[in-house]
C-alpha cells in the first residue's frame, strides 16, 4: 500500500497556497507574507499556517486568527486548484502502482478541500481514499491518520510505504511503524529531510514507483 502526503509531495501547490493566503490576509488589512515564507510554514495544516503568517507580522490573536482562517479556508476550496499542478511525472508514477496496489493520499489538507483538488487535478476516484483534516482526528505528525486507513484497507505495517516531503511526515510514518521515503522535491531541502533520518530519501519523482517493501 502506497500512502502519499499531498502538498509538496504529489502537488505543487505552495504557488496556490500564497495566494489564497495573502488575499485572506488583505482582506483584514495585513501584509502579504512572501513564497519562501509560505513553503517553510507548510505542513502542520492551515491553522498553522494562518498562526504563522500573523505572526510573521509580528500579530498574536486568536481571534483575528480564527476569522483570517475563516476566510482562506472559504477563498481556497472556492478554488482549489488554481495555480496548482501535479508534479512533473507524477501521474505516470502513481499510475504504475495502481496496477499492483492501493494509493491514498493523507494530508493535514482540509479534507473538503483536499478531496476537490485530487478530483480536478488527478481526475475523480483516481486515488483509492483520500484522506484530510476533518477534526476527527489528530493532525500529523500523530499516525491516528494511518491508522484509519490500515483498519478500512485491513493492512499490515510492513505492506505500507508513506512518502512525504517534510519533517511532519517523516516523524507520522515513524511513529506508525512504517516505511518513511522522504522526497526532496517539495517543501525542505535534501540536508534538512536527512537530519530527520527517514527510511529512504528520493530526488527524482521517477524513483517513486522503485521503492518496495522487503
Amino acid at each position: 500500500m502506497y500512502i502519499f502526503d499531498a502538498d509538496g509531495t504529489i502537488i505543487d501547490s505552495a504557488k496556490s497556497i500564497a495566494y489564497h493566503l495573502n488575499k485572506a490576509l488583505d482582506d483584514f488589512k495585513i501584509p502579504e507574507v512572501c513564497y519562501k515564507d509560505v513553503e517553510s510554514f507548510l505542513g502542520n495544516g492551515s491553522t498553522v499556517l494562518v498562526k504563522k503568517a500573523l505572526e510573521k507580522n509580528k500579530i498574536k490573536d486568536d481571534d483575528l486568527c480564527k476569522k483570517v482562517l475563516e476566510d482562506y479556508l472559504k477563498r481556497y476550496n472556492d478554488n482549489p486548484a488554481y495555480l496548482t499542478n501535479a508534479y512533473d511525472g507524477i501521474i505516470d508514477e502513481l499510475s504504475k502502482l495502481k496496477e499492483m496496489d492501493k494509493i491514498i493520499v493523507f494530508s493535514n489538507k482540509p479534507h473538503d478541500i483536499l478531496n476537490n483538488l485530487c478530483d480536478e487535478v488527478f481526475g475523480k476516484d483516481f486515488f483509492d481514499m483520500v484522506l484530510g483534516q476533518s477534526g476527527n482526528y489528530k493532525r500529523k505528525p500523530s499516525p491516528e491518520g494511518i491508522y484509519i486507513i490500515k483498519e478500512k484497507f485491513e493492512a499490515k505495517n510492513s505492506d505500507i510505504i508513506y512518502f512525504g516531503d517534510t519533517e511532519v511526515d517523516i516523524d507520522c510514518a515513524k511513529r506508525a511503524n512504517v516505511l518513511s521515503v522522504a522526497c526532496t522535491w517539495g517543501f525542505r531541502n535534501r540536508d534538512y529531510l536527512v537530519s530527520f533520518k527517514p527510511d529512504i530519501i528520493i530526488d527524482k519523482v521517477e524513483d517513486i514507483s522503485k521503492i518496495r517493501r522487503v
